[in-house]
């Protein structure tokens, strides 16, 4: 898609984070936006932001993971902006833990949000999309879904799914005018989930990026139809390479330059907290 002016797009996950900086430069580009999210108030802030760009976006307090709200969401939308052309799935939750230490509605939570939510919202936004015979989906991922991500094991393989998901929908709708991407961001500094971990020193290999680095990769996807961007410092970008081709090599580096002794870190920091000031 070249021209976004007017086309109607929703983005999810959109009162904190990365969200408010992608639904931003979406406003940029004269997109009518709807942005979603459970937090009203985090909304009402964002929409004042995009309110620079004489932005008006219909503000839609749901949780994608639940049925009914994905619904509600998609008929709201319709019926005050008019048919989605774009869908940008950012919701997301993230769990640093061991393993073992994880439970059962912690997974569940994850993977309702992370994978079935996506999944579930773009079913029912992709009818008009195909009916138009024109838009785009785009799922933010994480390098965390193109490696091993010990100690984030619940994401991962959450994101491992959305990773299988955009390659295999993408092939499915060749032809038909709708473009599906992913954008895999490592860390994202100041406004990301890793903003408040308690490890330590990060290693150099552990590397952060801006959150208008992943807006506008958002943005290059939808334009240029690119089917996946990894948003990364270099030596990232090399490993996320590497991995498809060797994944122990990867990991074995990973050990060696203390990424995965860090997570562990992290993990430990979070559990010794929680076990502190339990919920």
């Amino acid at each position: 898609m070249q021209d976004l002016k007017g086309a109607v797009g929703i983005v999810t996950g959109a009162s904190r984070g990365v969200g408010p900086f992608i639904a931003e430069r979406l406003a940029m580009e004269g997109v009518r936006l709807a942005i979603v999210a459970r937090s009203e108030d985090g909304l009402r802030e964002t929409a004042k932001r995009l309110g620079r760009y004489g932005c008006e976006p219909l503000v839609v307090a749901a949780d994608i993971s639940d049925e009914d709200d994905q619904r509600r969401i998609v008929d709201t939308v319709r019926r005050e902006l008019g048919a989605p052309s774009l869908l940008v799935n950012n919701a997301g939750l993230e769990h640093i833990t061991r393993f073992q230490d994880a439970t059962v509605e912690e997974i569940r939570k994850v993977i309702l949000v992370n994978l079935f939510g996506t999944e579930a919202l773009t079913r029912l936004v992709l009818p008009h999309l195909l009916a138009a015979g024109r838009g785009h989906i785009v799922n933010i991922g994480s390098v965390a879904g193109r490696t091993a991500y010990p100690y984030g094991t619940i994401n991962s393989s959450a994101k491992h799914g959305l990773v299988g998901f955009t390659w295999s929908l993408r092939e499915e709708l060749r032809g038909t005018g709708v473009g599906v991407s992913a954008v895999y961001p490592t860390l994202i500094a100041d406004v990301g989930i890793s903003a408040a971990w308690q490890g330590g020193r990060r290693p150099p290999m552990l590397g952060q990026v801006t959150p208008q680095q992943v807006a506008l990769a958002v943005l290059t996807c939808i334009r240029k139809n690119r089917v996946e961007i990894t948003v990364s410092p270099v030596m990232e970008r090399i490993a996320d390479v590497v991995s498809a081709v060797s994944p122990r090599l990867t990991s074995w580096v990973a050990r060696n330059t203390g990424v995965y002794g860090y997570l562990r870190t992290v993990a430990d920091a979070r559990r010794n907290s929680d076990l502190h000031h339990p919920q």
